[in-house]
């Protein structure tokens, strides 16, 4: 993966996504109007934001319809009761429900909230995470690979907080085109020393370092283009990211 120069290109113009948008063909018409044209080898970013808005991943949830424990926990989260609401029907888990509501969503994603958020979503409601985000990865590989006539890897990208670690950061939640991982197994260090174990996850390195120029308040650019890396074409998905129960320390 190492690189002599990387470039990190935001691309401007996107309009407002809406339900049921062709967003490959919005992704590409903002491409040629910013006149960006991708190159081979280069891997574009996309925010989930706009993946759930097309895909109809967007909830205003009633007044009649919110649980007592919706209720319950929003008054020790300090969060929207329609919120927590949203999160508990996107959860598979609940990993715990004090000071910040932590979910294992159906997607198998452990965040806060499960993901759930009224951040650049419509006023009024809430955006969940795409319900198949490799899947809506790939639909976007394909679609846009097509036109462009050569092999253009997807990430779909969220941004979620860090065991042990303050802030958050961009991840990969859906990955196609390419491999999540980068491996420098039985590659040798400076003191000729055979590296037994080191795998790196590149398409969260990328999704984080998309984020230094898509931003997260009112910059409109959720889409953007890296170029100078190295990557595997092929070999895995964002869901093989995840943990397994018996590797992961915090369930």
């Amino acid at each position: 993966m190492r690189a002599q120069r990387l470039e990190i290109i935001p691309i401007r113009g996107m309009p407002l996504v809406k339900e049921q948008d062709d967003l490959s063909k919005l992704i590409l018409a903002t491409l040629q109007a910013d006149t960006q044209e991708p190159k081979p080898g280069d891997i574009l970013i996309v925010s989930h934001s706009i993946v759930s808005v097309a895909e109809g991943r967007v909830f205003k949830i009633e007044e009649r319809g919110i649980s007592d424990k919706a209720r319950t926990i929003a008054k020790i989260t300090g969060q929207e009761p329609e919120k927590i609401e949203l999160a508990l029907r996107e959860a598979a888990k609940i990993i715990r429900e004090t000071s910040v509501l932590v979910t294992q969503t159906q997607q198998g994603i452990i965040t806060a909230y499960s993901g759930v958020d009224s951040s650049n979503a419509p006023t009024g409601k809430f955006v969940a995470l795409p319900k198949d985000p490799d899947d809506s990865a790939s639909k976007l590989h394909v679609e846009i690979s097509k036109v462009f006539g050569f092999h253009l890897p997807i990430i779909i990208c969220d941004t979620q907080g860090r065991p042990w670690r303050k802030g958050a950061t961009n991840v990969a939640i859906g990955v196609a085109g390419m491999s999540p991982f980068t491996d420098s197994k039985s590659r040798k260090d400076l003191y000729g020393r055979e590296l037994r174990s080191s795998l790196v996850c590149l398409a969260d390195e990328l999704a984080s370092a998309a984020e230094l120029v898509m931003g997260q308040a009112d910059e409109g650019i959720p889409v953007a283009l890296i170029r100078g890396i190295e990557y595997k074409l092929r070999g895995g998905t964002a869901a093989d990211i995840l943990r397994s129960r018996d590797e992961n320390l915090f369930l």
